[in-house]
């Protein structure tokens, strides 16, 4: 994955963040959340999450919502929100912060952000094969995934974490071990030290 900051594409951006998460109503009127009720599993106390059945479960359960693009709305921000640890959540959010600030001030020093780590330039819906996963009893594991579309294959490292009783995505990366993941891009946006998949 490439950091992309360019001038063109903010309006894409900002709609983005004006339309993902958004809520529908029941009959009732009341807000209900967009995806499904199931995206989020969470097993019984009795259930063990370290093992890879329950890892492939959980991630299967992230990718199933995705592929259920609604009329071209990803609602990205309300997978990542339930997807994502609060550790990425939070890092996201600054990165924003700083995106639209610079923006606002008319500078093209923004970072571009329109879920390329979700959908790593295929269409949907897509196949998702499970490569790999590396030492499923730790709270920390890193996934191996093919995603196939039309043909086209992608192929994604997930750096996930247990985080309250859920596997939670802690970082995205390219599957060529090129060392990029979407947070040593959001790090050096930011001036941070790295914190990427590959450390």
């Amino acid at each position: 994955m490439k950091k992309v900051l360019i001038s063109i594409g903010i309006v894409g951006f900002l709609m983005l963040t004006a339309c993902d998460g958004k809520k529908t109503e029941n009959d009732n009127g009341e807000g209900i959340d967009s995806l499904s009720a199931d995206t989020t599993l969470i097993a019984e106390p009795s259930a063990n999450l370290h093992t890879e059945d329950a890892i492939k479960a959980q991630i299967q359960s992230y990718y199933d919502e995705l592929n259920k693009v609604n009329d071209g709305e990803m609602r990205m921000r309300a997978l990542d929100s339930i997807a994502c640890t609060k550790s990425l959540l939070a890092e996201m959010k600054e990165v924003e912060d700083k995106s639209i600030k610079a923006f606002e001030q008319g500078s093209d020093g923004y970072f571009e952000d329109e879920g390329f780590r979700w959908f790593q330039g295929l269409g949907t819906p897509f196949d998702v094969t499970f490569d790999d996963i590396t030492d499923p009893e730790a709270n920390r594991v890193e996934v191996y995934l093919t995603l196939q579309w039309k043909g086209q294959t992608s192929q994604v490292r997930l750096r996930m974490e247990l985080e309250d009783g859920v596997w939670k995505i802690d970082d995205f990366a390219d599957y060529d071990l090129d060392g990029v993941g979407f947070r040593t891009d959001m790090d050096e946006y930011l001036g941070k030290n790295t914190n990427d998949i590959a450390s």
